[in-house]
């Protein structure tokens, strides 16, 4: 009898124990977005894509190779096809942008008030195809939900732009799979707190060495018809890259 009494007393104190314990190893907001950024990106890459970009008028379709350096801040990439669009080239270095145009043989500075603007008419910007700023760095990240999104159950976190970051959005809310704090959705906001962007990350399949969205879909609020969908075809992470690749030299295809 003075058994169970006992066990009666303590249990409430081993379950309150527990559930301290689980609660105090709660990944905070940037643990899950240090984790989906490691999983999704690696310290460098190399990858081709297929990007399809529809509009109410018309769909083309285009092939791109890209490179990444995050350690330096650095990215190259050059569409491959359609034929018209063959050998245009942009070229990242810390906060600086170059796109180079094969037709008139010239290469332009991407300023950054340009790098909200539209990267080869489709929903994507020139920030997001270089990933010029950084989620970890330039944001704050606050945990402020659990959602279900697409079948998963996920984590809902809010990034907020650090005062002196240089950044185009003025609010980002991340949806990530609590299993693996890999990316679902995201929702760009203007300084306005107006959603103007929504990207879904979809077909989670194992690329390289490990498992990733392959799919990425942007769509613009304001355009209903119209939608860009980037699908990654083969990606290879945390290999050597020669760094010639990221010079002005490659740029120009010299």
């Amino acid at each position: 009898m003075k058994i169970k009494i006992f066990l009666f007393l303590i249990f409430p104190l081993i379950i309150s124990s527990i559930t301290f314990t689980k609660s105090s190893h709660a990944l905070t907001g940037k643990e899950i977005i240090e984790k989906s950024e490691k999983a999704t990106r690696g310290d460098t890459s190399r990858a081709l894509y297929e990007i399809t970009i529809k509009t109410r008028r018309w769909t083309r379709t285009l092939k791109l190779e890209a490179y990444e350096n995050r350690k330096e801040k650095k990215s190259f990439s050059i569409i491959h096809a359609p034929k018209k669009d063959s050998g245009n080239r942009f070229l990242l270095i810390d906060q600086n942008m170059w796109h180079y145009i094969p037709d008139i043989q010239q290469t332009i500075k991407i300023s950054p008030s340009m790098m909200l603007d539209s990267w080869m008419g489709s929903d994507f910007s020139n920030d997001d195809i270089v990933k010029e700023s950084s989620i970890l760095k330039d944001y704050t990240h606050k945990l402020i939900g659990n959602e279900a999104i697409d079948g998963f159950q996920c984590y809902n976190i809010e990034l907020l732009p650090k005062p002196d970051a240089a950044v185009v959005w003025g609010k980002i809310i991340y949806y990530a799979r609590q299993s693996d704090c890999l990316p679902v959705k995201e929702e760009f906001y203007n300084e306005h707190n107006v959603l103007k962007k929504i990207m879904t990350c979809s077909e989670f399949k194992k690329m390289h060495n490990r498992i990733i969205p392959t799919v990425y879909t942007m769509k613009t609020v304001s355009k209903k018809d119209q939608y860009t969908r980037m699908k990654i075809e083969k990606i290879m992470f945390n290999i050597p890259i020669n760094s010639k690749i990221f010079s002005k030299q490659n740029l120009a295809g010299r």
